[in-house]
């Protein structure tokens, strides 16, 4: 985007090391937890970007449906 407005890419990069740090507070299994939904939330770039919404607000609602996804499926279960 401007020079002053970042991308939803930066945004979500942004975003993505303030969890981080967080992550350094977690037990492990939580950071690990946290790790994987990140990596579901970043699948959806694209379509957080298309849809124009807050990033901050996207990224999460995405890594909320891929929670719902993962538990939905049949004979499927979060580790």
């Amino acid at each position: 985007m401007g020079r002053s407005t970042p991308s939803t890419r930066q945004a979500i990069d942004s975003l993505i090391s303030r969890m981080e740090e967080m992550k350094k507070v977690m037990r492990a299994g939580d950071g690990e937890i946290l790790e994987e939904l990140i990596r579901s939330g970043k699948m959806h770039a694209a379509e957080i970007s298309y849809a124009g919404i807050d990033v901050d607000f996207g990224l999460l609602l995405y890594m909320l449906i891929e929670v719902v996804k993962r538990t939905s499926m049949p004979g499927d279960r979060i580790r």
